[in-house]
């Protein structure tokens, strides 16, 4: 029995001296993280202005009847285009023509009457300078002879009159554009002075928007109303389209908010823009040119100008190192870095909100100037 257990005791202790010998296994490193990089180059920082507000056309025309008449016919339809001096519509010209035929018949007859009036007028003079007439039968004649040239007078004024509706009986549109609005149909009387179309100017068009007094000093008032300040203008109907523009006018005088009326004016003559349509501008308040800078989607914290911020950069052995900066200058796009970063570093731009320093990564995409990541 003390053999057996002697046996087992030696078993024993073999069997753990050759489980004490085996070496561990070694664990594979971890693959590299996948990220997008971009790298810190020498640049502008472009500062704006957001403002927001509603499209208006350059010109917005109302034409309006130079005539007391009937419409006969409409010879546009609505949203054409039209151009400076194109028929928009003409008037039934029956009334003006029987009103002219009776202009034309009351002169006749009352120049026939002035003729006679005068004659008369003309014999009285010579009795009442001699006394063979009283002086109340002079003024008689001679009050007639007055009526009949204010007589005369009237009639060819109206004569004049019914001439230049005629020629009146014809609308024409004063200026190129489209007709954006329509106030009447065929058969519609119309009075003189009455509405009868709207027609806009598409080729340029504004932006209209308001700034406080605080907005406003940011701008060079004399560039503005020199040559125009560059501006960007979009709109929710065409997402990821940018219009190029110049923001021209401020109004000098605030409204009772307190607030400046300003515009930006776009080039339009697509007429791709409309007016109505919302839109967002950028003003362009100043420019800064040859800066050290990275885009803003690098920086880890809350970003603000002339502050501390951190970021990852990848080193020469393509790990990321968690690295501390100080920061400039802030656009839209990008951020100065004033310390902790030279030109040329890589900095994470995608995927760095799972990453800790040191971690290998790999590059998949590279972050181009004024371009977003290319897979």
């Amino acid at each position: 029995m003390s053999k057996i257990i002697s046996v087992m005791v030696v078993l024993s202790i073999l069997f753990i001296s050759a489980g004490c010998s085996r070496k561990p296994e070694k664990k594979p490193p971890p693959p590299p993280m996948k990220v997008g990089v971009a790298r810190a180059d020498q640049g502008e920082i472009v500062q704006t202005l957001d403002v927001s507000g509603n499209l208006t056309f350059l010109a917005n025309t109302t034409v309006s009847a130079e005539v007391a008449a009937q419409v006969a016919s409409i010879d546009v339809s609505d949203g054409q285009k039209v151009t400076q001096g194109q028929v928009l519509l003409v008037f039934d010209d029956t009334k003006i023509k029987e009103s002219a035929n009776q202009a034309q018949a009351n002169l006749q007859k009352d120049e026939a009457t002035l003729a006679f009036n005068k004659t008369d007028w003309e014999k009285n003079l010579e009795l009442q300078r001699t006394g063979a007439i009283s002086q109340t039968t002079y003024d008689q004649k001679f009050s007639t002879y007055q009526n009949s040239v204010g007589q005369v007078a009237s009639d060819r004024a109206a004569l004049a009159k019914a001439k230049e509706d005629l020629n009146k009986t014809k609308v024409i549109s004063p200026i190129t554009g489209v007709l954006s609005n329509r106030y009447i149909e065929k058969g519609d009387w119309v009075s003189e002075g009455g509405k009868l179309f709207q027609i806009s100017d598409y080729t340029k068009i504004y932006l209209e928007a308001f700034l406080s007094d605080i907005d406003v000093g940011k701008l060079d008032i004399r560039k503005v109303t020199d040559g125009g300040v560059p501006s960007e203008v979009t709109v929710d109907s065409y997402p990821g389209q940018t219009f190029a523009g110049k923001l021209t006018y401020i109004q000098p005088v605030a409204n009772v908010g307190r607030l400046f009326q300003t515009r930006i004016y776009l080039d339009n003559q697509e007429m791709k823009l409309l007016q109505g349509m919302f839109a967002r501008g950028k003003i362009v308040v100043k420019v800064t040119r040859d800066v050290l800078r990275v885009p803003l989607e690098a920086l880890l914290d809350q970003v603000r100008e002339n502050a501390a911020n951190t970021m990852f950069v990848v080193d020469n052995k393509n790990s990321a190192q968690l690295t501390r900066v100080k920061l400039g200058l802030i656009d839209d796009k990008y951020s100065q870095v004033v310390q902790g970063l030279k030109k040329g570093d890589t900095v994470v731009v995608r995927g760095k909100e799972i990453l800790s320093s040191g971690q290998p990564v790999e590059s998949v995409g590279v972050w181009e100037s004024q371009t977003k990541a290319v897979d």
